[in-house]
């Protein structure tokens, strides 16, 4: 039936992460082609699921059902996609249309699943558990219903709720609609010391609103963009900032409360309104006041935070949204804009300004940078990557 299945390749990290309940990497990637990319990304591509390495050393799973052919989908969803990569079992509702596709990054201690599930089982059973996986994963619904199962004990997660899981464990999530989640996986070693009762927090359900649980989705959301986090230590800092912030959501110890307030929790809100303006420079009138009423914060409180990176939010909120017109600028798709028009949709309503703050910059104007970029496209495809000595700031920088 799927024959054509067969190894080029394992999936990195696969004795760390597990997806709700099973780990990556037991199995291994079916046929095509190694390929390099331009971010040196090492690939293994098949049908309906890809596998990759990038340069700062996230590893990346995609798959999609809605990519096979349709006759094998749930047989290759059970065998190859459950039972091979993740180490679960995973099997279509009765009679329903069936869909699921994810992607599953992973760092170094830590794992992150998102997923759009329709009408689909995932079970962690006794036969898998078998493999000695004892991650512990705390998964949280983001659209829809999901119900989980361990035993007896029975929880139903609406939007904005969570629980603890262990892989150690059988147990099951069950998705009878369409239902959006995101799963993170740490090593049981790393997070149970952190909790006041690791037994007692698994299995018992997180309410939405929970402060902890939403700076982890937020700076869980950072992580999937891979933003920031390119260097060794970074990744580390950002493992720990996990545990601790799973930690709070489902009952941190004294100790730990008191260390991630200092470590985390400021490091957590920093990056959320870090990606709330990475999201909203476009808005001309995007203020420190406004965001900090998103955010439930004070103005002050706003400063203090960028102050401890040498910032202002009004530098980063520039910096994002010049870089913006930079790559708008640069971008052949996009030579028939007027410069006017670019500088309003990167958030700019005084031209004179965008003008000035962009020639300092990068060095040059505007016009220059686009006239630039005209005359080394007409040299080839590798000339001049630097377009006139830019020297914006670096993704690394903005964490």
């Amino acid at each position: 039936m799927y024959d054509d299945i067969s190894a080029v390749g394992p999936c990195a990290h696969g004795s760390l992460f597990s997806i709700l309940f099973g780990q990556v990497g037991s199995g291994r990637m079916q046929r095509k082609q190694r390929v390099e990319t331009p971010a040196r990304r090492q690939c293994h591509e098949s049908n309906g699921m890809t596998h990759s390495v990038d340069k700062d050393g996230f590893s990346t799973f995609r798959f999609s059902t809605e990519e096979l052919p349709a006759s094998d989908r749930a047989a290759i969803l059970r065998d190859v996609i459950g039972r091979k990569f993740l180490r679960i079992e995973i099997e279509p509702l009765p009679n329903r249309a069936f869909r699921v596709e994810g992607t599953l990054r992973t760092l170094p201690g830590l794992g992150i699943l998102s997923t759009c599930n329709v009408s689909v089982r995932a079970k962690r059973t006794k036969e898998l558990i078998a493999d000695s996986n004892d991650c512990l994963c705390l998964g949280i619904v983001s659209i829809g219903t999901s119900i989980i199962n361990r035993g007896d004990d029975i929880a139903t997660l609406e939007h904005g709720d969570a629980i603890l899981l262990s892989a150690a464990e059988p147990s099951s999530v069950v998705c009878p609609a369409m239902a959006r989640l995101i799963a993170v996986s740490v090593p049981s070693a790393s997070l149970s010391p952190l909790v006041t009762n690791i037994e007692a927090a698994i299995m018992r359900p997180i309410p939405r609103g929970n402060e902890a649980l939403n700076l982890l989705e937020a700076y869980v959301g950072l992580l999937e963009r891979e933003i920031g986090f390119q260097t060794p230590d970074l990744r580390r800092h950002a493992a720990n900032h996990v545990y601790d912030l799973i930690a709070l959501a489902v009952g941190a110890t004294r100790q730990t409360t008191d260390i991630a307030h200092d470590r985390s929790i400021s490091t957590a809100r920093l990056r959320g309104i870090k990606a709330d303006i990475m999201n909203n420079f476009g808005q001309a009138d995007l203020s420190i006041d406004i965001t900090a009423a998103r955010h439930g914060l004070t103005a002050r409180y706003i400063r203090k935070l960028f102050e401890a990176e040498g910032l202002t939010f009004c530098e980063f909120l520039l910096s994002q949204r010049l870089q913006h017109a930079h790559r708008l600028l640069t971008d052949p798709r996009c030579f028939d804009r007027t410069i006017s028009s670019i500088a309003f949709e990167s958030g700019f309503s005084d031209l004179s300004h965008f003008n000035r703050s962009f020639r300092r910059e990068f060095g040059a104007s505007p016009t220059e940078v686009r006239v630039s970029v005209n005359d080394l496209r007409a040299l080839g495809p590798d000339t001049g990557r630097d377009i006139c000595g830019r020297r914006g700031m670096r993704l690394e920088d903005a964490s």
